[in-house]
């Protein structure tokens, strides 16, 4: 038998050894209360919390899974809103050493990790942006950075637009929030729209 041989066999060994003693040790666990206890560990930015958790035995109400039916649909994916056409196809350029678009006055856009667009962007993309002239410029579904009331600079989707005894607004959310921004943003509130997203 060569050294290889002998090294398999005294690791299968091991093996069969520990798993005869932690059956032995699995045998000897109280049997007053077929649950089991452990605590689970959650990080969070004031540190960690622990929760101790019960979990019944398996052998206990155990109902078989069953699968739910889907509704077939034929017609394809429903049509969703979407950003306007701010940068022409004859504004691209493709060439071998970059690719060019060509607009007046491009903004770059610096986001912080709210995570409120995801998965469009998130605070590692590159947003480019335009400066739009009029509210007229301005489209449901397009992605708009604006000055908020509370200080600081949003970007989210345009997802209404409508007109009221001050005039022109618009109502914005995040993608990824479960509801609109709280206040109706005007065109002066408006900084930049956003033209490409690159990653």
């Amino acid at each position: 038998m060569t050294m290889k041989h002998l090294f398999i066999m005294l690791v299968l060994a091991v093996f069969a050894a520990g798993m005869g003693i932690g059956g032995l040790i699995g045998l000897q666990l109280p049997t007053t209360s077929n649950a089991i206890d452990f605590e689970t560990h959650t990080a969070t930015s004031r540190g960690l919390q622990f929760n101790t958790v019960q979990l019944s035995d398996p052998k206990e109400d155990v109902k078989p899974l069953t699968a739910k039916p889907q509704q077939q649909s034929l017609e394809g994916p429903v049509e969703r809103i979407s950003p306007g056409d701010w940068v022409k196809e004859s504004q691209i350029e493709m060439r071998p050493d970059g690719v060019f678009i060509h607009f007046n006055n491009p903004q770059w856009a610096i986001l912080a990790n709210t995570n409120s667009m995801d998965p469009v962007f998130d605070e590692v993309s590159h947003l480019i942006q335009a400066l739009p002239t009029s509210a007229a410029e301005i489209h449901v579904g397009d992605i708009v950075s604006y000055q908020a009331p509370v200080g600081f600079t949003i970007v989210h989707r345009v997802i209404e637009i409508g007109n009221d005894e001050d005039g022109w607004y618009a109502i914005l959310k995040g993608d990824n929030n479960p509801t609109p921004d709280p206040w109706k943003v005007r065109f002066e509130m408006v900084r930049r729209v956003t033209v490409a997203v690159i990653y």
